[in-house]
């Protein structure tokens, strides 16, 4: 049966494959950079998150080095040790990724939550330098900056949720990082998760993707984003008449726009 998923930063539209309960989930292979499955994990987190309700005083964070780690592993270890400096200063919850500059060296975005009145730029930067000193870092190269309630969140989810595979900063994969370069995203602590899943018939779900196309079309042409708006026309084409039948679409939007296209297309929408 066809599924709406309304969630605070957008929604999904799909047909979920029914298997056996009994199913085991396939082991995921080593990681060698950005993969369009990871993209889409890191777009369907922040769908979910309920800005609305991030309580505390949030920094966002591009964090770098001078130098590149001869391995991923050495990067691992120098995030993870950032991270634990992290919660013995306070952190609360974090959430973090991995992008690489035109020249193979990498750098952390990320974000920080401490309880209210307590986030401290310079505290941060300097865990930073001690966790990556042995990299070149150095405090003039770091951006360090607060996250103002829920507007500053949805700044900084759309700025690092809109790039794709194909991106530079995360295309380029260092050479001596080609066999694996460990996680690429992750998030520290509870954050306010919320999805509301409807199960709809087939006319609902094809009604729903028609009038999620139109919304966005709009939404592109009012920002004149013309390389989009041919995306967006093309967006439910496919050769394959049965593929097209049930492919899925996912997307930002604001909640209260789902809902009422949902409602629009036929579906019954929980008050």
């Amino acid at each position: 049966m066809p599924r709406v998923t309304v969630l605070p930063n957008g929604v999904t539209a799909s047909i979920p494959r029914r298997g056996s309960k009994q199913a085991e989930v396939a082991k995921r292979g080593e990681v060698r950079g950005w993969s369009t499955q990871a993209t889409r994990r890191l777009r369907r987190w922040f769908y979910s998150v309920d800005g609305a309700a991030l309580d505390g005083s949030g920094l966002a964070l591009t964090l770098t080095v001078r130098d590149l780690p001869p391995t991923a592993d050495d990067w691992t270890a120098t995030r993870n040790r950032f991270l634990d400096r992290m919660r013995r200063a306070g952190m609360v919850r974090g959430q973090w990724l991995t992008e690489w500059q035109r020249r193979g060296v990498p750098h952390l975005h990320g974000c920080v939550f401490f309880p209210e009145g307590e986030a401290n730029a310079e505290l941060v930067a300097g865990h930073w330098l001690a966790s990556a000193g042995e990299w070149g870092a150095g405090r003039s190269a770091q951006h360090i900056a607060p996250l103002w309630g829920l507007p500053g969140w949805l700044q900084y989810q759309s700025k690092h949720s809109a790039r794709g595979v194909k991106h530079y900063q995360r295309s380029t994969v260092p050479e001596a990082w080609q066999k694996g370069t460990g996680r690429l995203w992750g998030v520290v602590g509870e954050w306010p998760l919320r999805e509301e899943a409807h199960d709809v018939d087939l006319m609902t779900f094809w009604r729903f993707r028609r009038l999620m196309r139109g919304w966005m079309l709009s939404d592109a042409r009012a920002e004149g984003d013309y390389r989009r708006v041919a995306w967006v026309r093309r967006m439910l084409a496919d050769p394959d008449e049965r593929r097209g039948r049930v492919r899925a679409i996912g997307e930002f939007c604001p909640e209260q726009t789902s809902r009422r296209l949902l409602e629009a297309a036929g579906g019954r929408v929980r008050a």
